[in-house]
């Protein structure tokens, strides 16, 4: 009996161990995409890529992957990434599907959200909020926008002892930025804020939404089912607490909302109620209206935080950009209310800061993974087979020397008309790989509304302060579970005087 046992233990080993022989076998000289390079245990397993995607450092990597290989790399048995120009319109504008591991469902709520829809169900969510986020819509929410950035203007100012004191203080600006941006999409969405500037406290909903650790490696067992079940059946409610208090704080913002229709007039819950009370309209169902709107919050507080956070530290970094940037918004404004966004959206050095922002510190700085359809297709000129998970990695795009002239460095001027002479060298940077909006369906909607609120936080940041660094971290050592992990950015600030006003006019 024991010998049986025996027997069949290392009979069952042995299979296994053959079966594993072949798997890498397969993967590395008969896969269909074992002609493209990328790290050994790579190529054989997927499991290198989720070790590094769950220790918040896989962008780094594959950074690190293409600047050894080139613009292609294969970064798990069936995925390969693309740095080049030409994979942008070859994969996101065509139909191109998120992976299932990619269309989730947070806990708590079965309805479709913007993550997990259909195609079908996806058009329809852009349509009933596509006027939200117009230019016009956008524009009409300026004034709200504007209260909020002055009350910060104003805390900080209290932070230093009054506008014409000659103080300093140091500040972080991490969370001041998270009250602000915070702030604004809560009434952008719902038309009621979350009180972090008038309280100035967290809202407990940053707390919980900051924990992308948990998201990530939730999000990583997708592609282990039996691990991901096994999850899920043996989490207590009680670890769930947290996610249960932002759909509390979700669902009584919307109920609150949608008892007082004639609230506002110009946030999203407006065009959401305007749809389904048309019947010419797509309709959204509560629960499709309450993830939906959560989804929409996180990505609209935490885009601009760590656009804005990324900035400031490249600019406190190189001095003397700044002071360019100081000289065009002091000398463009004598008054603070001459600011505006129409204002801001001509200036040319402000708004090449923020392309050179958003090229060095991308929100999400991982790729958009899109499986290649039923047929094939060819993408950057190479055909590929129909299951092949493709992605650009927008910070590795943006950061490589086949791109950009010495892609390391905060150069706004490579945004500057002049920069397109032949004699300069930024003539021959591949500015149609710099997406960071992407392309297609799936595209951010929030563009102008991100464009609005970030010009109009910097600029009066500038306007109303001279700043110093005290303690930055370096940007490029924080980690990234899908968006940065932003450590704190002590900055050292001074108010402006009158006579510093008139100084900058002269």
């Amino acid at each position: 009996m024991v010998l049986t046992l025996a027997a069949a233990v290392l009979y069952t080993g042995i299979a296994c161990l053959l079966y594993f022989l072949s798997y890498i076998a397969f993967n590395l000289f008969f896969h269909p995409l074992a002609q493209y390079p990328g790290p050994l245990l790579w190529r054989a397993f997927r499991l290198p890529m989720v070790i590094r995607m769950v220790s918040g450092d896989l962008p780094y990597h594959v950074k690190h992957w293409h600047e050894q290989y080139g613009p292609v790399v294969r970064t798990a048995p069936d995925e390969l990434s693309f740095t080049h120009p030409a994979a942008w319109r070859d994969i996101y504008p065509q139909n191109f599907l998120r992976p299932r591991e990619y269309k989730d469902k947070p806990p708590g709520k079965d309805a479709e959200n913007f993550i997990s829809a259909s195609e079908a169900d996806h058009a329809r969510f852009r349509k009933i909020l596509a006027p939200a986020f117009s230019d016009k819509a956008v524009h009409e929410q300026e004034p709200m926008i504007n209260s909020y950035i002055d009350t910060l203007m104003d805390r900080l100012h209290q932070a230093i002892g009054g506008s014409k004191s000659k103080a300093e203080a140091v500040v972080d600006l991490l969370p001041w930025f998270n009250y602000a941006f915070f702030d604004i999409i809560g009434d952008y969405i719902w038309g009621s804020s979350f009180g972090c500037l008038e309280q100035v406290r967290e809202h407990p909903w940053i707390q919980v939404i900051a924990q992308f650790k948990v998201t990530v490696f939730v999000g990583c067992l997708k592609y282990y089912p039996p691990l991901d079940r096994l999850l899920q059946a043996i989490t207590p409610k009680s670890a769930m607490a947290d996610l249960w208090m932002i759909w509390r704080t979700t669902e009584d913002k919307i109920s609150r909302r949608l008892a007082d229709p004639a609230h506002r007039d110009r946030d999203v819950m407006s065009h959401i109620l305007a749809a389904n009370q048309s019947s010419a309209s797509p309709h959204m169902t509560r629960d499709e209206i309450e993830i939906n709107s959560m989804l929409l919050v996180i990505a609209g507080s935490e885009s601009t935080t760590t656009v804005l956070l990324g900035i400031v530290n490249h600019l406190l970094r190189n001095p003397a950009k700044l002071t360019v940037l100081t000289r065009e918004i002091r000398s463009q404004f004598a008054r603070e209310d001459a600011i505006t966004g129409t204002s801001l959206a001509k200036l040319p050095y402000l708004n090449a800061v923020f392309h050179e922002g958003l090229r060095l510190c991308p929100p999400f700085a991982d790729g958009f993974r899109r499986v290649v359809p039923n047929g094939g297709a060819a993408v950057a000129g190479r055909y590929l087979p129909a299951g092949t998970v493709v992605s650009i990695p927008q910070w590795a795009a943006y950061s490589s020397p086949d791109n950009f002239y010495e892609p390391a460095s905060f150069s706004p001027e490579r945004w500057l008309s002049k920069s397109l002479d032949s004699s300069s060298p930024y003539a021959q940077d591949k500015r149609d790989v710099f997406n960071p909006f992407l392309l297609g369906p799936h595209n951010c909607p929030g563009r102008s509304l991100a464009y609005l609120e970030s010009r109009l936080m910097l600029a009066k940041l500038v306007w109303h302060f001279d700043m110093t660094a005290d303690s930055l971290p370096v940007w490029e050592d924080q980690r990234i579970y899908w968006f940065w992990e932003k450590q704190p950015m002590k900055v050292r600030i001074r108010s402006r005087t009158v006579s510093t006003v008139q100084d900058s006019q002269d």
